[in-house]
């Protein structure tokens, strides 16, 4: 069976994608309304400093009452956001999860695929609200998200944006996968056409994402809302990762990167589809390197994306490796070089996906690398971490992270990173000597 008559066992939408057809839910059934308690007062409860005593509170309920996939999501992203609040809302380190909350989000986090601790899709495909179910939801200004840390606007449009891009991306896996089917035919007027329709729709997705900048502060994301999306994996504050408790005393030490761009399923699919090829990072490519052999990651062990893989649902990740098996654009591109269309309508998609990958570039050294150098010089006010505006008292822990090196919240360097994923995008471009 094709991708194509397959696309419910992954879990794709034809018209949004990775993003589920179906709006997330709201709340949970009465039963889950302990869980639903804490993680709408989520940023107040961090803010007074009483989020530990709530969850000391929690009854350990159990996640059999969870009847639909849409429900497990929701749980799922109540649960990751309270943990999250919990590890990362407090000016000492805190490195344990209590038995009410690591217990049934390990168990729903089994049920999605997912790791259970917070990822991309917990907080961008699964988190966000329409104001209005009439207009479109790749518009982000009709969307907002569910749950937040800290309350602020700007971190509800940091999660949103991303939503809408992933919404506007659904129309490429759709051309995409039938651009693979026209290969199969040999028809090489079809290729064109759909791969002429992803241009177009990557350069509809790019504007969306500079619009970041209309609502979200670059101080305020960097003091206020980032410390929330950290990864325990190589922390030097928490170098054994987190505790996960069972319910009977007893627990298991976990890592886990934290949620990043880079788990999105749809650049990672786009790159399979047009056989992008990537490297671990600071890693020389030969020139001669076939890059249809290995599509979308390269065979090192250590590449980012393949690891990313991992912190996607389970669907998802399938699909991508179906994906892999059978993206066959590019090999047919260049058995056609005599086609002056067909080579033109793929590279203007690599041109398209380089001037998203440039974008990205922009927007983390606004977000990241400037905010970073402020706060190792000291020249930014004291921050309150919750509310996101002028505070009364310095965050022992951003202060930590003034004096460290800047990385992203997968534990890479996200300059580095994505310089490297840009030029390995460029170098897929294909180029006929005439």
């Amino acid at each position: 069976m094709s991708l194509l008559d397959n696309l419910n066992r992954y879990e794709i939408s034809e018209s949004t994608g990775f993003l589920p057809a179906e709006f997330p839910l709201h709340r949970l059934p009465t039963y889950y309304s302990p869980w639903e308690t804490v993680g709408s007062n989520l940023p107040q409860l961090i803010a007074t400093k009483t989020l530990q005593n709530a969850v000391d509170g929690l009854p350990l309920l159990s996640t059999d009452a969870l009847k639909s996939v849409p429900e497990a999501r929701r749980a799922y992203v109540v649960l990751s956001f309270i943990a999250s609040g919990l590890l990362f809302g407090s000016s000492t380190t805190v490195d344990r999860l209590p038995s009410t909350i690591s217990i049934p989000l390990s168990s729903v986090a089994l049920r999605l695929g997912i790791p259970p601790y917070s990822t991309f899709a917990g907080q961008n495909l699964w988190n966000y609200r329409l104001l209005s179910t009439s207009e479109s939801v790749t518009d982000p200004s009709n969307l907002f998200a569910q749950l937040t840390f800290t309350d602020t606007p700007d971190e509800s449009w940091f999660f949103i944006i991303l939503t809408a891009i992933e919404a506007r991306g659904g129309p490429i896996i759709m051309h995409a996968l039938h651009a693979f089917e026209a290969v199969s035919r040999d028809d090489a007027v079809a290729v064109e056409k759909h791969l002429t329709e992803i241009a177009a729709h990557l350069r509809d997705l790019t504007p969306v994402l500079p619009r970041m900048y209309e609502q979200c502060n670059p101080d305020i994301f960097y003091n206020c809302i980032r410390p929330f999306l950290s990864g325990c994996k190589a922390s030097c504050e928490l170098p054994k990762g987190i505790f996960y408790e069972n319910e009977h005393g007893g627990g298991t030490w976990q890592q886990f990167s934290g949620p990043t761009a880079a788990q999105s399923s749809l650049w990672q699919f786009i790159d399979l589809a047009l056989g992008v090829k990537h490297r671990s990072t600071g890693t020389a490519v030969n020139e001669e390197d076939d890059l249809v052999e290995h599509p979308g990651v390269s065979s090192e062990e250590g590449c980012l994306f393949l690891q990313m893989r991992d912190y996607m649902p389970g669907p998802h990740r399938r699909f991508l490796q179906r994906v892999a098996q059978e993206a066959n654009i590019r090999a047919y591109v260049r058995a056609h070089p005599n086609n002056e269309d067909l080579l033109a309508a793929y590279n203007n998609c690599l041109d398209r996906l380089i001037e998203v990958r440039s974008k990205h570039l922009q927007i983390i050294s606004r977000y990241i690398v400037v905010p970073s150098r402020c706060a190792k010089q000291k020249s930014l006010p004291t921050v309150n971490p919750v509310v996101g505006r002028p505070g009364s008292g310095p965050n022992k822990r951003m202060e930590g992270q003034a004096t460290t090196a800047v990385a992203g919240t997968g534990g890479s360097s996200p300059m580095a990173f994505l310089k490297q994923v840009r030029d390995e995008t460029q170098r897929t471009l294909i180029y006929v000597e005439k």
